[in-house]
């Protein structure tokens, strides 16, 4: 789409005002963002009030909803830095106490001077136990005061900054209200379309998402557009055609002043992605059950809120990837070479150790320790045990190893400049190769759902295939659908279950967030994820996570506790984590 002179013109000057206002030097050199201080006011947030809280940027002064604290998405309101950092602390303190106070919207919507008000006339009850819990907090909150910015309308102290406002707490959907079934558009995932372009959204605290309208959309006529500058606007009622074309960064300005409040779940591809990040998982349905045909299994899901099993309640469909990429398996074993050999010879040294038997009766060398043993037996008068030798003989498989790939959608994101989706490609075939070299029993399988009714399962290399066959699978595979991991760790420990090693292992690599088109984002999610991890558990089945996300840390330890995950970005540093978590299980 072209663009008139005039309208070029007009978007250089509105741009370049926007620029200098924001960049002031004065500002930015005390203004603290909550991007930069998030991860410590997560863990901090969650060990005052001992919940599981998130942790959102607010659209102002922000509040709190469920277990989500919404704070500003920077704040430079005090003439210094520290003063600014102590104002997230602060806000973060008084969340927790409000909401131990239950002092908000009970699931009902108000306006925002309500919501204002509201806050302003409860926060002596807050503030009064505030201070009582922690009385470090009071200083600051009388020093803060005389610093606060004067409101324009009424000339008073915007105490709106310190207080807050109300917001919506929102019960869960419970289950009889549930998602249609879906039609067979809805089913499919596509694969031919890829987002090319990505924008941050500004921060977003309520979202309604509505149901489309097919007819309106249908019958709606095209309007002529007199204003030659390009607009974007709220809904307001009339529906529109997703047409999916990639005009996102003609339109950013535009969508810069708009209140992204409404959202709409639709299946159809787009070229572009406009991301916020909001909470929404209190409000999805559960999708009702569908009688699908294909074979596939069924396991339970976990109810962490009734403490029980939801009984066949989740679909798995095992597949086996047939198409190859030889291509991405050369360019992988080039690219890494350096990496790989030093891992190997790293590795030999503690595979032939392992594989040593000790106190042999025959064998290629002396056993040093039963020698000694040998000798002070004779000195000593006793009967020597002649089992004096080491033998190289390969012991019997008694390791089998399943990495696991998290292949949603979610993977075809970028972390630490690496697209995750061929980190978790590459390391697969890098630490695919090393297990190959040393007759390691191992799997590589790749999961993706939408909703409960479809979890694809697909093996792309098989505990007894060939790997010379198997590598040129891994580089085809692409990201699909959504994060339903409870329903592939228990397809994954049946698969384990059919073995007879005495060392079992599954590796997942993912983000380590839960979600689907349904309801498993949350809570619901992590404890279904946990108690699959308590069933592997119980049958000896060892697992552990690596995550290629940095997001992952407030997850990963909810569902597979400590020292059973790590948090890596790059191709060479997982691999590395792997190769020492198989000194560890050679170990076992």
């Amino acid at each position: 789409m072209g663009f008139e002179l005039d309208e070029i013109i007009y978007k250089k000057v509105l741009k370049y005002f926007k620029n200098k206002r924001l960049n002031d030097v004065e500002t930015l050199s005390r203004q603290i963002n909550l991007s930069d201080i998030k991860p410590r006011l997560t863990l901090f947030a969650r060990a005052i009030s001992g919940a599981p809280i998130e942790i959102f940027p607010a659209e102002r002064e922000g509040g709190y909803k469920n277990k989500n604290f919404f704070l500003p998405i920077n704040c430079s309101l005090f003439p210094t830095k520290e003063e600014n950092l102590k104002f997230y602390f602060f806000r973060t303190v008084y969340l927790s106490v409000q909401k131990q106070l239950n002092l908000n919207w009970d699931n009902q919507d108000n306006s925002p001077e309500l919501s204002l008000e509201k806050a302003t006339e409860t926060a002596p009850l807050v503030l009064e136990k505030m201070f009582q819990d922690y009385p470090s907090m009071q200083e600051f909150y009388y020093d803060a005061v005389s610093k606060l910015p004067i409101n324009k309308k009424d000339q008073t102290i915007d105490y709106s900054w310190l207080y807050g406002k109300w917001m919506k707490n929102t019960p869960e959907i419970e289950d009889e209200n549930v998602l249609q079934n879906f039609d067979d558009n809805t089913k499919k995932i596509q694969n031919n379309v890829v987002a090319e372009t990505t924008l941050h959204a500004k921060a977003v605290e309520e979202i309604e998402s509505l149901t489309i309208d097919k007819k309106q959309q249908e019958d709606y006529v095209l309007m002529h557009s007199f204003e030659k500058i390009e607009t974007a606007e709220e809904f307001n009622g009339n529906w529109r055609d997703f047409d999916g074309a990639d005009d996102l960064e003609q339109h950013q300005e535009a969508l810069e002043e708009m209140n992204m409040k409404f959202t709409v779940r639709v299946d159809d591809m787009v070229h572009s992605v406009y991301q916020a990040d909001f909470v929404e998982n209190t409000s999805i349905a559960e999708s009702a059950e569908v009688d699908e045909k294909g074979f596939h299994l069924k396991y339970d899901e976990w109810d962490f809120k009734k403490r029980n099993y939801l009984t066949n309640f989740c679909k798995v469909y095992p597949k086996t990837q047939l198409k190859t990429h030889a291509t991405y398996y050369k360019n992988t074993m080039a690219k890494y070479k350096t990496t790989l050999n030093g891992l190997r010879k790293m590795l030999t040294s503690v595979n032939n150790k392992m594989q040593q038997q000790r106190r042999q009766l025959q064998g290629d060398a002396f056993d040093l320790d039963a020698l000694t043993d040998l000798y002070t037996d004779i000195h000593s008068g006793k009967s020597p045990d002649e089992r004096i030798y080491l033998s190289q003989r390969k012991k019997n498989k008694e390791i089998a190893i399943l990495v696991l790939l998290d292949i949603s959608l979610s993977s075809d994101g970028y972390a630490a400049g690496n697209r995750v989706i061929d980190v978790e490609k590459e390391v697969s075939i890098l630490f695919g190769e090393i297990l190959h070299e040393f007759d390691i029993d191992f799997a590589i399988d790749g999961f993706y759902s939408k909703t409960r009714n479809f979890t694809t399962y697909l093996t792309l290399k098989d505990f007894n295939e060939s790997w010379d066959k198997a590598k040129h699978k891994i580089g085809a595979v692409e990201p699909n659908g959504y994060t339903r991991i409870g329903p592939a760790l228990r397809h994954a420990g049946a698969r384990m279950d059919q073995l007879d090693a005495k060392n079992k292992w599954i590796i997942v690599l993912s983000d380590g967030k839960p979600n689907d088109y349904d309801k498993y984002e949350g809570q619901h999610g992590i404890h279904d994820i946990k108690q699959a991890l308590r069933e592997l558990n119980e049958r000896k089945i060892n697992s552990y996570a690596l995550a290629i996300e940095a997001q992952a840390k407030y997850y990963l330890p909810q569902m597979f506790g400590q020292n059973h995950y790590q948090i890596l970005t790059s191709p060479e540093a997982l691999l590395k984590s792997l190769v020492k978590l198989y000194e560890k299980i050679k170990h076992q």
